[in-house]
């Protein structure tokens, strides 16, 4: 396979990452919001799912690397007695864009950290971005191994790219959006229909494989609008996505053929919705804007990821209509 060509890499330095796996039932990622908000720490990327496929939830998030340990006690206290909750520091929060919602850039990140012996830390998709956590000593194999697996028409090298980011972080770090908004602006909510949402836990030298699943997927023509991935227990890989139901044969096909030993766990039929906003990516209390408003309609997403400056959630086909009434309460949305 040809490189595939990409616009651009985004990198966030130095964050701490926190890891809640409970068993399916507990609300925990309500109360992890809640608390966080509570206490004005903000959340950079964050997944959720409520079912990983092995019976329980699972709930990580990213924050400022001299907050995680602020974080790590509140998840440990209002995580429920049945959660386990983990942290590891010096997390770097990995983006390139933009994927198009095509399998086989996923793929081929996942086959590049694979083949360059990097563990995969934790994933997370917007519509226009893939973000991947990575401990910070990988990251000089892992911008390596994106140079062969990828075409960046701006940086001709890895050397290139380096130049023109060095110095950018401290900007970005420095922008912060300090007020706050009792109705939080919205640019758009997109919808997208008619999905299966799978989930299966692999080990972790079976990324390659996975990789070359979703590459596979790839030659159908199929888009996948929706996926994360968490650390799970015992050296697994927790992963769940949304592929369309009308080629719900070709993804059976595909994970078998490269996955036969792992199981997935389907949902059907589910909605993927997409909030992108103008200060999603750096003010707290916005994902819990959202949580909260779900849980008023008595709508327990099946799967979340806030990553860059998009909060994207899987729901339940039948809770469309309701969610979207709820998300008008505390989001001020375009009609």
């Amino acid at each position: 396979m040809s490189r595939i060509r990409l616009g651009g890499i985004k990198i966030s330095e130095g964050r701490s990452h926190l890891n809640a796996s409970c068993h399916c039932g507990e609300n925990a990622l309500t109360n992890i919001c809640s608390r966080l908000a509570a206490n004005r720490i903000n959340i950079t990327l964050l997944t959720h799912v409520a079912d990983s496929g092995g019976g329980h939830s699972v709930s990580a998030l990213c924050t400022e690397k001299e907050d995680g340990f602020s974080g790590y006690f509140l998840l440990k206290v209002k995580g429920g007695q049945d959660c386990t909750v983990s942290m590891q520091s010096d997390i770097n929060i990995l983006s390139v864009f933009p994927h198009e919602q095509k399998p086989a850039v996923t793929g081929k990140l996942l086959e590049t950290l694979a083949g360059n012996g990097v563990r995969l830390r934790g994933l997370a998709s917007s519509p226009s971005a893939m973000s991947l956590l990575i401990a910070s000593p990988d990251m000089a194999r892992v911008i390596d191994g994106l140079f062969s697996a990828f075409d960046f028409p701006s940086y001709p090298t890895p050397l290139d790219w380096h130049a023109a980011y060095q110095g950018k972080e401290q900007v970005l770090r420095e922008i912060i959006c300090s007020y706050e908004e009792q109705v939080i602006k919205v640019y758009n909510i997109a919808q997208q229909v008619d999905l299966d949402l799978w989930s299966l836990t692999l080990p972790h030298l079976q990324l390659n494989s996975l990789g070359a699943a979703l590459v596979g997927l790839d030659g159908f023509g199929i888009r996948m609008p929706f996926m994360v991935a968490h650390p799970g227990l015992q050296e697994q890989l927790s992963t769940s996505f949304c592929f369309p139901i009308s080629h719900r044969e070709e993804v059976r096909q595909e994970l078998s053929r490269h996955l036969p030993q792992v199981f997935p766990v389907r949902h059907d039929p589910v909605v993927a919705l997409s909030l992108h906003g103008p200060h999603f990516g750096d003010r707290y209390g916005i994902t819990n804007a959202l949580v909260g408003a779900l849980q008023g309609a008595a709508v327990l997403p099946l799967a979340v990821s806030c990553a860059v400056s998009t909060i994207s959630v899987v729901i339940r086909s039948e809770e469309l209509e309701r969610s979207i009434q709820a998300l008008s309460g505390n989001f001020t949305i375009p009609s």
